[in-house]
C-alpha cells in the first residue's frame, strides 16, 4: 500500500483550489490545475495520479468531457474521479454516476468530508485492484 497518494484537482475557482490544497496537503501530494485541459496535459506528461477531483463547470473543457475522455482512455479508464459541483439535483448526480464518477460532492462542502471521501474511494479502488499496483 502506498504511503502517500497523489490527488489531482481540476477546478477553475482559485479560492476552491486553495481550500482543497490546504485541507489535503498534510495527507496527500496535491496538484491543482485550472481546468480539465491542464489536468489531462499534466497526466499525459507521465505524472502519477491516484485520484482526480473535478469541477463540472470549467472553461475550455468541462468536467463531463474530462470524465468521458478518462473513461474512454485505455491508460486512465480505471482512475478514480470525484466530481465537485454546485449542482445538487439528483438528475445531475445520477448522470455523472452513470458516466463513471466514483463519487459526487455538492458545493459548498466540508473540506474534511472531501478528505474522508477521497480515502474511502481509494480504499475501494485498492481493494478492487488487489496488488496490481505493485506488479512491475
Amino acid at each position: 500500500m502506498k504511503s502517500i497518494y497523489h490527488v489531482l484537482i481540476a477546478e477553475d475557482d482559485a479560492f476552491m483550489r486553495k481550500i482543497l490544497r490546504q485541507t489535503l496537503k498534510d495527507d496527500f501530494e496535491v496538484t491543482t490545475t485550472e481546468n480539465a485541459i491542464e489536468a489531462l496535459s499534466w497526466m499525459e506528461a507521465g505524472n502519477p495520479v491516484d485520484i482526480i477531483l473535478s469541477d463540472i463547470q470549467m472553461p475550455h473543457m468541462d468536467g463531463k468531457d474530462l470524465l468521458g475522455m478518462l473513461r474512454a482512455s485505455p491508460r486512465f479508464h480505471k482512475l478514480p474521479i470525484i466530481i465537485l459541483s454546485s449542482f445538487s439535483d439528483s438528475d445531475t448526480r445520477i448522470k455523472f454516476f452513470n458516466l463513471g464518477a466514483d463519487d459526487y460532492i455538492v458545493k459548498p462542502f466540508n473540506p474534511n468530508e472531501v478528505k474522508a471521501k477521497i480515502l474511502s474511494v481509494l480504499r475501494r479502488t485498492e481493494a478492487n485492484t488487489g496488488l496490481s499496483s505493485s506488479h512491475s
